[in-house]
This record gives structure tokens, sequence and C-alpha cells, in this order.
């Protein structure tokens, strides 16, 4: 509309020196500029309702430091091609608060689906929202244009580098007996709510434990064994609280620290719980992590965080959420990059050398 506006006033001002000198000739073009300005405004209406828009990428996860491209898609229904359009695309990360905009410019042909690629580099870890916020549409000379919000959008995931670091799992670990819904596919337990298998009968068995339908139908003894509920005896804390800024080597270093811990406790057998203050809930989120698919869920849910508002204490809170159940060993990671075990501090790390110092992190768990 601004173009418009401009047209107008240099038309007004047309008319008014050409009324103000009697000059035909700037009468001559005070009524070419309104007769441009009227075929613009009729040829740009039609336009903007024969062209749809749309925004594509085909793999929703990317690498950092390495370009990412997604499509851009403008459907022209008419038969008339665009010489000329320009899009504001926009980059958020969620997890850094940061917004990247940036105007893109290129033609249509006429009657027709056309792709443009727009790409940008992902220098930083997180969960990109990738938006086409206005278009702007040209007429054929390029001089107007009309403008409308669009605000179709696609999410990215740039999820941190899996490092291994030591972990040693204890026998009170392996051995922790608590409540969950996932059961151990080896060893039998006490829980009766599921079966765990079927057996011939062995001298010291409970006679109680015997199933005697089953048992008279094969003609032998069977005993039913129960399920061994396979219970979290770690509870990590991610504990990034409300800073005004963060800095992008904070971040990334800390989203590397703690997928590492979770990376290296899911592959040494202990299942854990991840667990934050979800913004966008405002409550307490755990995710249990215990193979691959979990680690992911839990990355992909915490990356889409922004600022954590929360005033009380994330153990605290979790324990008020979560009365009743018990974890051997809670390890919290805070924004300093402090590593705490139980409330104590086990590791600092230092921005300046942090990789080495996770490289040499053995944790026992």
């Amino acid at each position: 509309m601004v173009s418009f506006i401009l047209g107008l006033a240099v038309t007004a001002a047309l008319f008014y020196i050409s009324a103000l000198y009697k000059s035909a000739s700037l009468l001559m073009f005070g009524y070419a500029g309104a007769g441009l300005l009227i075929l613009a405004a009729l040829f740009l209406s039609y336009r903007m309702h024969t062209i749809q828009c749309g925004i594509a990428v085909p793999i929703s996860i990317a690498e950092c430091g390495k370009p990412l491209t997604v499509q851009i898609l403008l459907d022209n229904h008419s038969v008339l091609p665009c010489l000329k359009f320009r899009c504001l695309m926009e980059q958020k990360s969620h997890f850094l608060n940061r917004k990247d905009r940036e105007w893109m410019q290129g033609g249509l042909a006429a009657s027709g689906k056309n792709r443009f690629d727009y790409s940008f580099l992902t220098n930083n870890y997180g969960s990109y929202h990738v938006q086409m916020k206005k278009v702007r549409v040209y007429d054929l000379t390029g001089l107007f244009y009309f403008q409308k919000k669009v605000g179709c959008g696609v999410s990215v995931q740039v999820l941190p580098k899996m490092q291994e670091i030591g972990v040693h799992i204890s026998e009170a670990s392996r051995n922790f007996f608590g409540e969950a819904d996932v059961y151990d596919e080896f060893r039998p337990g006490d829980d009766h709510s599921e079966l765990f298998q079927m057996r011939e009968f062995r001298p010291g068995d409970k006679i109680q434990r015997i199933h005697w339908k089953l048992s008279a139908k094969q003609e032998e003894l069977l005993v039913k064994e129960d399920s061994m509920p396979k219970a979290c005896p770690v509870a990590l804390f991610l504990d990034y609280k409300n800073v005004r800024r963060r800095r992008a080597e904070n971040v990334n270093a800390y989203l590397v620290i703690l997928a590492a811990i979770s990376f290296s406790l899911m592959d040494a057998g202990c299942p854990h719980y991840a667990v934050w203050y979800s913004s966008r809930r405002e409550d307490i989120v755990r995710v249990r992590v215990d193979d691959e698919e979990s680690l992911f869920l839990f990355l992909s849910s915490y990356l889409e965080e922004t600022f954590q508002k929360q005033t009380r204490d994330l153990v605290s809170a979790y324990q008020d959420k979560y009365k009743g159940e018990h974890y051997l060993f809670a390890f919290q990671l805070d924004e300093c990059l402090r590593l705490r075990k139980n409330g104590e501090i086990i590791r600092s790390f230092h921005l300046e050398n942090w990789k080495k110092e996770l490289e040499a992190l053995e944790i026992i768990a």
C-alpha cells in the first residue's frame, strides 16, 4: 500500500502543479498517472486471489552448521505471469528465542505451480520454525504491489550430537524396584498385575502360584510368574531457568551435555526420566527414556520449549507432583552448566573447555 500512497501523492502533485501553471502537458501526465494507478489496483486485486502460497521441507531434521533448505510453493491460477513477487521469510529458534527475517524475490510462470528453494544456515541446536509471513505481488511495471499476510510454516529439528560418556550402573540401580508401566523382558518379579510367563512346577514353588485350570488341560502342574516393573532409578532434571538473553554458545553446550548424559544412561541400560518445567503447559513435564525412540521424543519435545519461568525449585516441584514415586539418583543440569548429583555439584563445565571436560566425565548411577 505504500507504493500506492506514493503514486497518489505524485499524481495529486501533478494535478496541482498543472492547475497552478495551467500546463496541459502536466495535466496529461496526471491523467496517465491516475489511469496507471487504477489499472494496477484492478490487476493486483485479481492477482492476489489467483495465487496460493505454501511452504514445505523435504526432511524435518537438519544438521548443525549446514544449510537447511525449505521449499516455497506458489500456485498461479491465472493465465497471466507475475514478473515480480517478494515474500518475507522468518526463522525462529524456540530455545534461543531468536528471530531472523529475510526478503526473497522471484517471478511466477503463468498458470502453474512454482517452487523456489530458500536456504539458511542452522548454526545452533534447537527447534526452528520457518514461516512465510508476507507476500508482495507486483504489477507488470514492478512499481506497485499489494501485500497480504500468509503465516504458513514448517518446523525443523536440529538435534545435538550424541556424545558417549562413561556411565557405571550400580547394583542398586539394576535391582531398583518401583511402579512402572514398562516390564522387564528377561526377569520375573512380584507385580501381580502383569504375567511374565508360565513354567513347570519346581520344588519350592508356592501352591498358590499354580494355575489349576491350565494345569488340568496340560496334565502337568504349571506355575504363574509375575512380571518385574522396570522402574526408573534416575531422574535427569533440566533446570535451564529464564534468563534475560540466552547466549548461543552456552545453549549449544548445555544441549550437547544433556543429550550426552541421557544417551549414555540409555545406552548403559539405565532407564531414566527427563524432567523439566514447560512454559507452554505451565507444569512439570517428564519423559521416560529407555530406547532411541523415547530419547528422540524427549529431545524433540524439550527443544520446542522457550523461556522457563518457574519460581519453585524443580526437584521439589517434581516430588510434590509425583508423590510416592522414588528414585535413587537425581542429576540436575542448570544454565550455568553445573551438574549436580543428589544436590551436590560433581562437575562445573566451562565454555572455553566444555568439550574436553565432557569427554572426561564419568558418572555413577
